[in-house]
């Protein structure tokens, strides 16, 4: 009994065969969110140490989040800028982007008359991340 093959029938059904098992692999990967959420407590104004109090001169009139270590703690420190509102962390997630680790913090900015200029949290992270981003939406009325 002599059997026929195909040679390209079998070359483009391995590759099709490939392209599905790829297919179930990486494509979750693109639509999946891959950032790990980062434990926080936000630090009370009599509780923040006098060196982080020291630098906020230079930072307060600007909108942006940073990131401190002090005595083997990692620090996120909110600043509002020249805004009328006051401010409140949602959420820090840290996740890695092109082999470097990017913290993102969401804040939302809340209608308060007096406010302070900025927050500070303590997060549970051992390491200063290489980018921060800081995402900002408003409260809704």
């Amino acid at each position: 009994m002599e059997i026929k093959f195909n040679i390209k029938g079998v070359v483009y059904g391995v590759i099709l065969v490939l392209f599905i098992i790829l297919g179930f692999v990486f494509i979750p990967k693109l639509f999946l969110d891959t950032a790990k959420p980062v434990d926080f407590t936000m630090v009370q104004r009599q509780s923040i140490p006098n060196k982080i109090l020291d630098i906020m001169d230079k930072y307060e009139d600007q909108e942006r989040a940073l990131a401190v270590r002090l005595d083997d703690k990692i620090y996120v420190i909110v600043t509002r800028g020249d805004k009328e509102h006051g401010i409140e962390i949602d959420k820090i997630t840290i996740d890695t982007i092109e082999e470097k680790t990017v913290m993102t913090v969401d804040i939302t900015y809340k209608e308060k008359n007096k406010s302070y200029p900025f927050i500070v949290a303590e997060t549970n992270l051992d390491s200063l991340p290489d980018k921060i981003q800081l995402n900002t939406k408003t409260e809704e009325k």
